[in-house]
């Protein structure tokens, strides 16, 4: 019933997949039954508007137009949960030819306003279901990183692996061009390729002995010294499995 189409300039498949998840659960909420166009659309002049679009629907061919550049994928999928009501309006036969879409159409037409009020309205709450029974567990949600040599995992490991990249990141320990590996025995370090050093027995006492991490850094002790990739990963596992217990 529906399908998606990539005109942006990046890469868009985990959107896409969370987009089918998603696609069916609005389906069955509104009725509508209509197949649907969704694109994805990238404008560079656009997105460095504050008051630039995010998205818009064409009742004559079905197509829902997403903006996604500098855009958090949960606010694409609120615009797209907003054009599906204006769809399955469609599809009830609400829109009329005279409709107009001109800048200031919802104040100025009656009939128009009241089924933009009803997007706002539903689009939001159904999206706020649908995202609560995934936070509850009710619902599991798999992105599928096959395309990239990875396995398939959850919704909730991606967040855990795309916050494990941000940190390595931020330590400069993860390099951001993904075009040439290191060899073995070195390791992307300030911006190249560094051979690694061994340590002595008395260096890795330091990493035997952590026991308690922070949000804001590295116990003290540790300051100053560097760490091996495989460390800032264990680090980050304790860091992110601290945030999960302090968000409960």
């Amino acid at each position: 019933m529906h399908k998606c189409v990539n005109k942006s300039t990046g890469n868009v498949s985990h959107l896409k997949q969370l987009v089918g998840d998603f696609f069916p659960y609005s389906q069955q909420t509104l009725g509508f039954d209509k197949p649907v166009t969704i694109i994805f659309q990238s404008d560079a002049a656009n997105s460095s508007k504050i008051l630039g679009k995010t998205a818009h629907y064409d009742p004559n061919s079905y197509e829902i137009v997403l903006y996604v550049d500098s855009r958090h994928p949960k606010d694409i999928m609120r615009s797209l949960s907003h054009e599906l009501i204006h769809h399955a309006q469609n599809c009830k036969g609400e829109f009329q030819q005279s409709d107009t879409t001109e800048v200031g159409y919802a104040q100025k037409c009656p009939h128009l306003r009241k089924m933009e009020r009803e997007a706002f309205t539903k689009g939001n709450l159904i999206f706020r279901d649908y995202e609560d029974l995934i936070k509850t567990g009710k619902k599991e949600v798999d992105i599928d990183f096959s395309k990239s040599g990875e396995p398939k995992m959850s919704l909730q490991e991606w967040k855990n692996k795309e916050l494990n990249t941000l940190l390595m990141k931020k330590w400069g320990l993860l390099k951001e061009d993904k075009g040439s590996e290191c060899k073995e025995g070195f390791e992307w370090q300030d911006g190249e390729c560094v051979e690694l050093q061994q340590e002595s027995e008395e260096e890795k006492g330091g990493v035997e002995g952590i026991e308690s991490l922070t949000t804001t850094g590295l116990r003290e002790g540790w300051a100053g010294r560097k760490i091996s990739i495989q460390e800032v990963k264990e680090i980050t596992r304790r860091i992110m499995e601290r945030v999960r217990k302090e968000g409960k």
